[in-house]
């Protein structure tokens, strides 16, 4: 097991254990700094690159598009516009 796996699965074990990351950074010897940089690495593993999650799209003109942020919020619109979907996306790099 290389060091990323190992810091990763005690990321897991951490979110488990209910405890405070303070206290299973004490258990396991770890410095909270070095122990909150590998829960932003961890996180940042599992989000799509890029920062945006697939957008579905019909065949066909006019049908719904949808559109999944990083944090969660859904834009769903019934015209497959791809304008709007330039503006949309370009509305959230805005906001990062």
């Amino acid at each position: 097991m290389n060091k990323t796996e190992k810091m990763f699965a005690l990321v897991t074990e951490w979110k488990n254990s209910g405890q405070t990351q303070k206290v299973f950074c004490t258990h396991h010897n770890l410095t909270l700094g070095t122990f909150a940089y590998w829960i932003r690495k961890k996180k940042q593993s599992e989000e799509p690159s890029g920062g945006f999650w697939a957008v579905e799209a019909g065949g066909d003109a006019g049908r719904q598009v949808t559109i999944r942020y990083p944090n969660g919020v859904t834009l769903t619109t019934d015209n497959a516009d791809l304008n709007l979907i330039s503006r949309l996306i370009r509305l959230w790099q805005c906001l990062v």
